[in-house]
């Protein structure tokens, strides 16, 4: 699996010259604190192990009204979900509170009503041979 995950990295690194850019518009961050986490996984069992196909680090420095925006850029084509984490305290892991996260999280195209959760199947995405926009709206309990 860690050699797939390689491979794919390097393809990715690759595609970047002539791959595709995924514009990603976070909405209802709640502060400037921290930073924001993204992860970009390819399907649901990456996703529940947390192994990305790729990460992304985006400071707050251009937070306006609750809202940044950042491109993922040079993806080939192909099917994809975003897991975002508002790490306001800037260790890289989610902060709870019992089993309550106290930091805030989002997920591409998908805002998350339940307590357990998501699968990847709820915020997948397909990237075809044009740039492609999605939304993530931020969720604080």
């Amino acid at each position: 699996m860690k050699v797939l995950t390689l491979i794919f990295s390097l393809l990715i690194t690759c595609a970047s010259i002539i791959g595709q850019n995924v514009i990603v518009e976070i909405t209802d961050v709640r502060n400037s604190k921290g930073h924001l986490l993204l992860g970009i996984y390819t399907n649901d069992s990456d996703y529940q192990e947390r192994v990305a196909i790729m990460k992304q680090t985006v400071l707050k420095t251009k937070l306006k009204d609750g809202k940044v925006i950042t491109t993922i850029k040079g993806l080939p084509p192909g099917v994809y979900g975003i897991a975002l984490m508002d790490d306001e305290d800037w260790d890289r892991k989610m902060a709870y509170s019992f089993i309550i996260p106290k930091e805030g999280f989002a997920f591409s195209n998908y805002y998350h009503e339940g307590f357990t959760k998501p699968h990847f199947k709820d915020f997948r995405f397909v990237l075809g041979k044009e740039d492609k926009k999605v939304i993530m709206k931020c969720k604080y309990l």
